[in-house]
């Protein structure tokens, strides 16, 4: 299987530069895009020693998406797992590490739900507003801390989003079928020195049904929406505060564990809400090579679930974290360096039945950090990057990153990297969930995971592309669905072995006359050893990717996107009822096309028509939830300057 990895991962090297040869241009022009993820300090993505993705505000609103599900879908590295209908759980897992590997930031706000194990729900994250997606991947502890195992995802939202002095209002209405209905507004005035931000996003829907017996169909509402004001006191000082809330309220389907142990029709209902906030000072004097930030962030999620109307439990997370860097500029050198505090609340309740559930648990982590990153020669740019944690239930631990980019010419580059990153065990998974079904274990360590990259880098005048090989090995890595049968219960257990990843990302995007045209693919393989037994990661395809198509038709009126996503057979775990063993089963392959046509009717106004899952391909990523069935929207756009 290594060797089936190593022919892979040279025959995409190949087939990579071929394709990209065969567009030689002149090159007339570099990106100067600056990451957010990489690094607190300001470098090119053509510089940065890693592997990042990037959708701008007019990929977002060529898509006409609803959710931020159908623009990740078929990045490279990615595997989604989504519990059919709109709301049901949605996963994310970049390059085969765990959902809750991946760290997720709005508008520079750490989303993770302590709550519900340190992942994020992609399902309540919605594409209103949202101008900017980078996904970094591989380990970036060294620069945001525990949790950055297999990357980054950051969005930046309209209110997050600084912008030259002007104000604009716009309102979208949209309807479709499964009842679906949405609504969105979003506003900015700005002035010399003052600028104010707004946006709402209401949606609706039906939804579909997700279980394989039954008619019942999983509804879902969700209201989003942020306000960001930005001050720039004097020449030196900006004082910036942003806020951002959702509600949502989702049905979720139960489980038959006397009959066929798969989803069935149930009455359960979950209510939530997410709220982030921060408050941040820059201090920049003139004539100076120094600069500083001091930052406040605040996250809360809260989660309640009922069944048949009756309380079934809930839970509560919450970070607070302070932040303060300062940054340092010499000649071609740029260095940052700081100290941070954070705090994590949990909070469990529920109903006493077979055992009391209600807890609260808290940690705090003190930590320092230092980056550099220059140019060692004209050619050779170079980032490092180191932290420290003194957490206080576990043992300290450093993270680190380094990285290397070679300008080879003015068409190609060459990248390196090499990092290590850490994650420390969820609450639940120290103290447990339910008494009676799944118990803590305290003596959990945290989770350690090393990465090496390699890759390249192509630039013309109208070809872009990017193809990254690495290796990951996760160590310590912590199993939650271990039976202990002393206790007759369920436990969490820091694995004896490795998990180890190894893969390649690949992706070209060609700008012509005739549209733009983004092709990605992604090969992985993962897998974890355990007492010398090796076996397939789950929920993550082997074979992954995606063909994108936007064209204007070289018009101002109308515009058509249209996406075909590509996931590949992958596995699950099936848990029959009672005395049955589990069985891993083996889930088809499938592809999605996405179509949304637009035209603009006059300076304000325009319409467009979107499609999800246009074949209406069944189609499963988790064990017994049928995937989300064909979708068509009907969106109209206001906008007034």
């Amino acid at each position: 299987m290594r060797t089936y990895f190593n022919k892979a991962a040279i025959s995409a090297a190949v087939l990579s530069c071929l394709s990209t040869s065969a567009f030689t241009q002149t090159l007339d022009q570099d990106i100067e895009t600056l990451t957010v993820t990489g690094t607190r300090l300001p470098i090119s993505l053509t510089k940065l020693p890693g592997s990042v993705s990037v959708l701008t505000e007019r990929d977002i609103k060529a898509s006409g998406a609803l959710q931020l599900t159908d623009l990740i879908r078929g990045l490279p590295g990615v595997s989604l797992a989504q519990s059919g209908s709109p709301g049901g759980l949605t996963e994310l897992r970049v390059r085969g590490s765990e959902t809750n590997h991946l760290l997720i930031l709005i508008d520079g706000v750490v989303s993770n739900d302590i709550g519900q194990g340190s992942l994020v729900d992609l399902a309540h994250l919605t594409s209103a507003n949202v101008v900017r997606i980078e996904l970094l991947r591989g380990p970036q502890s060294a620069r945001w801390g525990s949790g950055a195992i297999g990357g980054v995802l950051s969005i930046t939202t309209k209110s997050g989003q600084f912008s030259t002095n002007e104000s604009h209002v716009d309102f979208t209405a949209a309807t479709g079928n499964q009842g679906t209905l949405h609504g969105g507004m979003n506003a900015r005035s700005q002035s010399e020195n003052v600028g104010v931000s707004a946006y709402a996003s209401y949606i609706k829907t039906d939804g579909d049904n997700v279980s394989r017996v039954g008619s019942e169909d999983d509804g879902y509402d969700n209201m989003t929406a942020g306000l960001n004001l930005n001050y720039a006191v004097s020449s030196e000082h900006t004082l910036i505060t942003n806020l951002r809330s959702v509600f949502y309220e989702n049905d979720y389907d139960g489980t038959d564990f006397v009959t066929t142990g798969l989803p069935t029709d149930t009455d359960n209902v979950t209510d939530g809400s997410q709220l982030s906030a921060k408050l941040r000072w820059d201090f920049t004097p003139q004539n100076s090579y120094y600069r500083s930030t001091l930052s406040a962030h605040y996250r809360k999620d809260e989660n309640d679930n009922s069944e048949s109307g009756a309380d079934a439990g809930g839970t509560t997370g919450e970070r607070i974290e302070l932040n303060w860097t300062s940054f340092y500029t010499i000649e071609n050198w740029n260095f940052a360096g700081g100290v941070e505090y954070l705090q994590r609340l949990f909070n469990q309740r529920g109903p006493i039945n077979f055992g009391d559930p209600n807890q609260k648990q808290h940690d705090n982590t003190y930590s320092v950090f230092a980056e550099s990153s220059g140019q060692l020669t004209k050619s050779l740019t170079t980032t490092l990057s180191a932290r420290y944690d003194n957490n206080s239930e576990f043992d300290n631990a450093v993270s680190y990153r380094a990285g290397l980019n070679w300008q080879v010419n003015n068409y190609y580059a060459l990248f390196t990297s090499y990092g290590r990153a850490v994650k420390t065990p969820t609450f639940t998974e120290r103290f447990g969930f339910f008494p009676a079904s799944f118990i803590g274990n305290p003596n959990l360590v945290p989770e350690k995971s090393e990465e090496w990259e390699v890759g390249v880098k192509a630039n013309w005048k109208t070809i872009t592309g990017q193809i990254s090989a690495y290796r990951a090995d996760l160590e310590d890595e912590i199993n939650g669905f271990i039976f202990v049968s002393d206790l007759g219960a369920f436990s969490a257990d820091n694995i004896n072995g490795e998990s180890i990843r190894e893969g390649v990302d690949v992706e070209v995007n060609w700008s012509s006359d005739y549209g733009d045209i983004t092709a990605a693919y992604s090969y992985l393989d993962a897998e974890q050893t355990d007492n010398g037994i090796t076996t397939t990661e789950l929920r993550r395809a082997r074979h992954q990717g995606s063909l994108t198509y936007a064209t204007d038709f070289g018009t101002e009126k109308f515009s058509l996107y249209t996406k075909l996503a590509y996931t590949g057979t992958h596995f699950d775990t099936f848990f029959p009822p009672f005395p049955a063993p589990s069985q891993t089963l083996a889930l088809s392959a499938y592809t999605l096309a996405t179509v949304n046509l637009g035209y603009q009717l006059d300076a304000k106004w325009r319409v467009s028509l979107k499609v999800d899952n246009v074949f209406d391909t069944d189609y499963e990523d988790i064990v017994g939830y049928a995937g989300q069935e064909r979708r068509a929207l009907l969106s109209v756009n206001y906008t007034m300057q």
